[in-house]
Formats: structure tokens, C-alpha cells, sequence
């Protein structure tokens, strides 16, 4: 399938890839870029815009703004490494059984921490390994192999 009829048909906006950033020797940034390039050949993330009633007014005024967006599901895998510094097996062996002791650390380790951050982190490593829908702060994912 090409880019503009995979973008057409989920709807999409934007495409977004996994990028670090050497600060000094002792610091990485890492993070999420706008690109105009999308590895077709591979399973996606789509991250869309959730209906469900539950989503704060906050995480829906800015789900809609940034609406559908799609990413490789290689660089998702990159970003729960840099994030988390396991594969998402290794985070669900760990925490998959513990959700509220990861929310506890979690809470304690992020100043910016924003409640459901464990769970997300889970759902996300779930997403990863098992290819699991789910929503959370306003958006669902899901994983998509455009060759199906």
C-alpha cells in the first residue's frame, strides 16, 4: 500500500519518529519528531482520538488537536527502551502483576508525573509485545500491518 492511501484510509495527519539527541556525554534527549517518510513494509502504531466519555476535558481538547498520527512499531520498541531502560517483555515480567507499586515509583521518580502513567507504561509495553489495543489520556493505539 502506498503512504497516501494508508494516510487516507486511518485518517492520519502527521507522521512521527523515534529521534535522540547526544546533550553532552553523560546526557541523551530522546523523544517523538514530525517526518515525512513511513516504513510501510513493517506493523504501525496508530494513535487516534478517543471517544470514550471518560477522557479528561484537557487530554480531549489536545487529542483533537493533534488528531490521527502513526509512527513504526520499530520505533515505539526504541522509545519503551529509552524510556523505561527494558524491552516491554522484561517491563511486563516485572510489573505486569504490580500496577500499583509501578504507579507508587513512577510517582515518586517523574516530577511531571500525570496519574495513570504506570498503567500507561504497561498498556504501552502490551501494545508492544502483544500487539494490544488500548486507550489511555485521550488516545487509543493500536497496531496495524498495513500488508493485511
Amino acid at each position: 500500500m502506498k503512504v497516501d492511501n494508508f494516510m487516507k484510509k486511518h485518517r492520519i495527519k502527521k507522521i512521527y519518529a523515534y529521534h535522540e539527541e547526544r546533550q553532552d556525554k553523560n546526557t541523551m534527549s530522546f523523544g517523538w519528531v514530525p517526518s515525512k517518510a513511513l516504513d510501510l513494509n513493517n506493523p504501525v502504531v496508530v494513535s487516534s482520538v478517543s471517544k470514550s466519555k471518560k477522557v479528561s476535558e484537557s487530554d480531549r481538547e489536545w487529542s483533537e488537536k493533534e488528531g490521527n498520527s502513526v509512527a513504526s512499531l520499530s520505533d515505539y520498541k526504541k522509545y519503551f527502551e529509552a524510556l523505561t531502560g527494558e524491552s516491554s517483555d522484561e517491563f511486563i515480567s516485572k510489573w505486569g502483576f504490580k500496577e500499583d507499586e509501578l504507579e507508587e515509583l513512577r510517582k515518586r521518580a517523574n516530577k511531571r508525573y500525570k496519574e495513570g502513567e504506570g498503567s500507561f507504561l504497561l498498556s504501552l509495553a502490551r501494545l508492544i509485545s502483544d500487539d494490544e489495543k488500548f486507550s489511555s489520556f485521550g488516545r487509543v493505539y493500536k497496531v496495524v500491518d498495513p500488508n493485511t
